[in-house]
């Protein structure tokens, strides 16, 4: 069991196509999200950050999407809303690692033949937790 701050995520449906699914989207600036590693799962939250979700939005086109997903964003976040993605390594194999500072790329496939790639960012170089990450998704994928 670990816990990393200082993190941020995405994720997306396949590494084979030009403009895959995006399943989750990692924020821009400073990664300020909490990575939890169990035997179990890979859970990463975040606080909801509004201005850093509108200001993309944020053009003469966009401005009704901006207005719209702000007001939806801070009612989740005046009930405590955070925004999680969770990964069960046990239902995905571990194909393709690259690494470079601050940057972890995996290339996971499914069970059902489903592909995903997942890119794990942090604050600082931090080879130790992602040998952790590493060695937790192949272990996981060993045992089923």
């Amino acid at each position: 069991m670990a816990e990393r701050q200082g993190c941020d995520l995405a994720a997306y449906g396949s590494w084979r196509l030009f403009f895959p699914k995006r399943i989750f989207h990692p924020l821009p600036g400073k990664p300020s999200g909490t990575i939890h590693v169990t035997s179990d799962r890979v859970i990463f939250f975040r606080e909801i950050d509004v201005w850093k979700e509108v200001k993309p939005l944020l053009t003469p086109l966009g401005l009704p999407t901006a207005a719209e997903k702000e007001a939806k964003l801070n009612r989740q976040k005046a009930i405590g809303a955070r925004q999680y993605c969770e990964i069960f390594p046990s239902k995905l194999r571990l194909v393709h690692v690259r690494r470079k500072s601050r940057l972890l790329d995996m290339r996971l496939a499914g069970n059902e033949g489903n592909r995903y790639e997942v890119f794990i960012y942090t604050d600082r170089d931090d080879p130790a937790f992602f040998d952790l990450l590493e060695r937790s998704m192949r272990q996981s994928s060993l045992r089923s």
